[in-house]
Parts: C-alpha cells; structure tokens; sequence
C-alpha cells in the first residue's frame, strides 16, 4: 500500500490519520509533507545536525534509526528515519506533554521527599517524669536513640543541667517552639519542637509526645543576618558621631552611650592610653558608680590574643577590647552589666569584635583632637593647663558629675610672698620657682585630676571623686614642699609658701567653674587674711 498519492513535492497523504512526516529523496530534495510537518519542513531546511546525520546512517545501513529532539520553544519529539527508495521518511511524535507530566512527577516525587526528609528528624514520647518511653528514628543528631529510652530527656538535651524554663517535655498544652537551643552530645544545636500532651479518660497527662527538627541552619543565618545588619548600623551611627563631632570628649560620650543602648550595657568605660598619663579614664557613661582598677585589667590582657575577652569582677561582667592602630595601643573599651541576670552571649561579644575598627577611629580621632588641643591649651611656662582649658576641663568633669552624683574638690593655690623671690633674686628665679611649684602639682595628681595655672602665681587643681579630706592631703604636701623650692632656688632664707582654698563641688548644683572658683578663691583669701602658708575651706554654695 503507496503511502503517497503522488511525488514531486507533492503533500503526503496518511490514511486518515495527521502523522507528522516529510519525505525527503536521495537527492535530499524535500519532495513530500504532511499537513501537520511545517516544523519537519522547517528543520530539515535549516540543516538541523540531528537529521543530516540521522538521514546518513539511514543512506548506508538501510536500517530505521531514531532520535529524541528537543527545540529552543521547548517542543520534545520522537523521530523515527525509514529508508525508502533511496531516500528516506522521518516522521516525528510529539511528546512534550508527556515528557513534561513525566518531569512534573519526579520532581513533586522530589520534592515530597524532601519535604518529609527535612520536616522531622526526630519523634519521641515521655511519661509524666520527662523520660523517654519512644524514640524514632534510630539514628538522630548524630546520635544513637536506643540507649535514651528510660533516660531523662533534659539530661539528653541539655546535659549541663542548662534546660530553658519552658522545657517542651512537660508542656501541657499542644505547642510549637522554635529555635531552643540544645547540646546534644556536646554539639549546639537549634530545635524546632512540635508537642502535645497525652491526656487519659480521667483528663490526666499521662505522656507528652512531639516531634523535633534541627533547624540550626536556618536560626544560624537569620543570626548573622541580624549581627550583619546591627553591625552595619553600629558602624554608620559611631561613623557619623566621628564625622561630625570636634570635640574629643563629646565624641567618646556620644560612642560610649551608643554602646550602652547597643549592648544593653550599665556601664561603658572609654579608656585612652597616653604616652606620659598611661591609662586615662576619657569617658565614662552608664548610670551606676562602680570603680575598675584599669592598669590590672590592662595587664591582664597583656599577652593575650587579641578580639574581646570577658573579665567577672563581683556579680558583674564586664566585656573589655584592647584597641590598636599601626602597632601602637590605642586604648579600650569596657562594657559592663549584672550578667547574674543576662549574660554576654556569643552576638554581642561577635557585635563589639566587629566594631573594633570604627571604634579605633573614634580613639584616633579623639587623641588627636586631645593632642591638638593640648598644644594650644598649655601654660608656656610651665605645660599646666591655661585658663581657659582649666575651664572647659573643669565644666566638663561637673557636667559628667551631676549625672554620677560624685563629688570633686577644687584646690585653689597662691604663692605667698612671691614678690620677695623676683626683688631678690631676680625674675629668672621666679620662673624657677613657679616651675617648680608646677612639677610638684603635678607629682601628687592622678591621670584623671587637673592642673592649670591662673597666671602670674597663681594655680588651680582639680581632684576628681575625692572629698575635702583627701584634698587636704594633697594639699598639705604641696605646702611642705615649699621649703624644699626655696633651697632649691638657693632662697632658703626667703618667706615663700603657699596659701589654699579647697571647695568640694555638689553635684548637679556646680555647673560652671566660675562659680566654684570664686567659693575656692574666697577660702583661699581667709587664709590670707589668717597668716598664711596653710588651708581653708569654702563653705556650701548657700553658705557662700
């Protein structure tokens, strides 16, 4: 039976049938298609590879060959070549629907399984005492199941007797709880439980059953999502302080305050360290008094490798970061809080280690800021601080005061009769004398005291979180040293001493240094009045 009615590119006829099919001769002329071949034609015309050699194996085996054909509009056929009189049919079966039911199949098979795979990885039932009385699958964690039947679950789970307060093996309600936190064998993991109580005919629990997956994965990413995005705004925040603040001390207050709402910390220590001053307390922020003895906490580093360490001192815990530019110690930060209540957790030591570069900035910054200004706030003569960096010094520490409630003293100083060395022994003498006066200040004074010099021979010093007692104390050693000054500057039989006014600040009341220094001013001028050489007090802003 003549599958053609004619030759001679001519259409073919099927009987009764819409095959797709061309017939192409040994000429490789198209001379034949059926009404439904125009993507045969197509190919074919276009010398598509597949039938070229398809039509050639057929040419010289004279045996049928096939061939799958897939095109670029996603179009999956059949192609079956047949010889035939020199040349050859290729007539093709469409199995796109097929091929993509087929497709649909394994892939929701696929993804079935996977569903299943990763739904649960562990299901369990304990009695009414938290112990295992079913485990599947065998295998779970890593760990062998078999051998925790009878055992308490906690003790499995949570083998540091470290059990969250709401342990989902005694709920008795049906619940969900996501991202608990176990140590299965030693290993932390996350856990996402599903459980719910077995309540017998009486309504008593009998058991609690559940499920559980490890979802460590997916918490460990959404965390470094969050650090990611915290870090990145700590950064920007501490960034823009550093950009747009030019005065040093303000620049630590507003960082160190950054910290605390961050860290959800009590306290933040901003601790420079100076060439000449060593460890200097620049800023500190937080809302409670607690005292830190800086150069053991600093020496208690030494050696150690760097990033943030964790130092308990009392009930407290405090997170501390050596900073480091160019080789060169920079200074630290110490982030404290009751962590009898809350912890450091691993977030916030990664938070502060990730934050340690723009940190160094501010450190830089503020050095540098401090180091400038010191250069044009220094006493030309004796490197004491100037009026007007006494004042600005001094206003800052009762602005941090009134916030601490701790009180300072200012210790006003006058030479008595200082006139008498210049007249007789010249003026060289005198500016002998007036340095000499400032070593001694400046010998019996803490990193984070000041001192300054008013002009002519008179000084000021500023004694931070002392009371008037221990102020005296300094300043008594001041007076003893006079005799010692005078020798020195070969004055032995001259007069010269000192006459001082101490007036210890109220906090939140002494606000401005002209004020304080006018109450220390007024004691100094009863010694003067007094005979000199020794001590007096000022009395309370009222009594003033």
């Amino acid at each position: 039976m003549s599958l053609f009615k004619s030759l001679g590119r001519s259409k073919l006829v099927l009987d009764e049938s819409d095959i797709c099919a061309i017939y192409v001769d040994k000429r490789k002329a198209l001379v034949a298609q059926s009404d439904t071949s125009e993507s045969l034609v197509s190919l074919w015309e276009e010398g598509y590879p597949a039938f070229l050699d398809a039509y050639e194996q057929v040419s010289v085996s004279q045996e049928p060959q096939e061939f799958r054909l897939a095109d670029e509009r996603h179009i999956k056929c059949w192609i079956v070549v047949t010889p035939y009189e020199g040349g050859a049919f290729f007539v093709a079966r469409e199995t796109t629907l097929a091929d993509q039911m087929t497709e649909a199949l394994i892939e929701s098979r696929a993804m079935l399984k996977g569903l299943l795979d990763s739904a649960v990885d562990f299901s369990f039932e304990v009695d009414p005492l938290g112990r295992f009385k079913f485990v599947s699958p065998a295998v779970a964690f890593g760990e062998k199941t078999e051998s925790w039947i009878g055992k308490d679950a906690h003790s499995v789970f949570w083998p540091k007797d470290n059990a969250p307060g709401r342990s989902p093996f005694t709920q008795q309600v049906q619940k969900h709880m996501d991202g608990v936190s176990t140590e299965i064998a030693g290993i932390k993991r996350y856990a996402s439980f599903a459980v719910e109580p077995v309540i017998d005919e009486e309504g008593k629990i009998v058991a609690v059953r559940g499920s559980c997956r490890d979802v460590t994965e997916r918490i460990e990413a959404e965390r470094k999502t969050r650090l990611d995005n915290l870090r990145l705004s700590v950064q920007q925040r501490i960034t823009q302080i550093l950009n747009s603040t030019e005065n040093s001390q303000d620049l630590l207050d507003n960082a160190s305050k950054e910290l605390i709402q961050v860290m959800r910390a009590d306290l933040v220590w901003s601790v420079l360290k100076k060439y000449k001053e060593g460890l200097v307390p620049a800023s500190i922020c937080g809302d409670l008094d607690e005292e830190l003895d800086l150069d053991s906490i600093w020496e208690s580093l030494s050696g150690a490798d760097s990033g943030v360490h964790e130092i308990n001192i009392d009930s407290r815990g405090h997170l501390v970061i050596q900073l480091e530019s160019a080789g060169e110690d920079v200074g630290m930060v110490i982030i404290s809080r009751d962590t009898t209540i809350s912890p450091w957790s691993d977030l916030e030591k990664e938070l502060l280690a990730d934050i340690a570069d723009v940190l160094t900035a501010a450190f830089g910054k503020a050095k540098l800021i401090d180091r400038l200004y010191r250069l044009s706030s220094k006493d030309e003569l004796t490197d004491l601080l100037n009026r007007r960096a006494m004042r600005e010094g001094v206003e800052a520490r009762l602005k941090h005061q009134s916030r601490t409630k701790q009180s300072g003293c200012m210790v006003f100083i006058d030479l008595d009769h200082f006139k008498e060395v210049n007249d007789t022994l010249g003026h060289n003498a005198g500016d002998d004398a007036i340095c000499l006066v400032a070593e001694k200040m400046q010998s019996i004074i803490r990193p984070c005291d000041l001192a300054g010099r008013m002009g002519g021979d008179e000084f000021v010093l500023w004694i931070e979180d002392v009371d008037e007692e221990t102020a005296a104390v300094k300043a008594r050693e001041l007076i003893d040293y006079m005799p010692s000054i005078r020798e020195k500057i070969n004055g032995a039989h001259l007069r010269l001493g000192a006459s001082i006014g101490i007036c210890k600040s109220v906090p939140g009341v002494d606000l401005a240094f002209d004020v304080l220094a006018a109450r220390a001013d007024a004691a100094l001028y009863d010694v003067k009045k007094t005979g000199k050489n020794d001590i007096a007090f000022a009395g309370a802003p009222e009594e003033a």
